[in-house]
């Protein structure tokens, strides 16, 4: 797979807030080349600002940050379409509404020129879920 080297503050080249067991799962994906493009790994989204309270400690602000932090795991540029990937051991309803508000986000901030997809990568599949990725049009892979 073709990484991107572009010079992006917000764009990373490899898995780096991803755990262990989710850098696994994400490498097995790019070497299996299930989706041709480039890659993007860790992509930064922004959020609106917010006024905190006064009496908030520098601890306090820390925490709230690496909490409201978004991260995109992959964004894949294909051809005819950009793929938003969330990366994760199994399917799950935290995984398919991080996926839609990602898309969400990432056309706000980026205003792709082609259409974005939605994709889910997995080592472990849940067929209860199904018709819900169906119904948003999520790809799933297990692999």
């Amino acid at each position: 797979m073709k990484i991107s080297r572009r010079k992006n503050p917000m764009v990373r080249q490899e898995f780096k807030h991803l755990k262990a067991d989710e850098k696994e799962i994400a490498q097995r994906f790019v070497d299996q080349g299930l989706l041709k493009g480039t890659y993007e790994y860790d992509v930064h989204l922004t959020s609106p600002d917010v006024h905190f309270p006064a009496h908030w400690t520098k601890e306090d602000l820390k925490h709230w940050t690496a909490l409201r932090d978004k991260r995109i795991d992959i964004v894949v540029h294909a051809p005819a379409a950009e793929w938003v990937i969330e990366v994760t051991p199994k399917v799950s309803k935290a995984a398919i509404g991080g996926c839609i508000t990602y898309r969400e986000m990432y056309m706000r901030q980026f205003n792709p020129k082609y259409p974005v997809h939605l994709g889910i990568v997995v080592e472990v599949d849940d067929l209860a879920y199904h018709d819900t990725l169906k119904r948003f049009g999520i790809t799933l892979w297990v692999v």
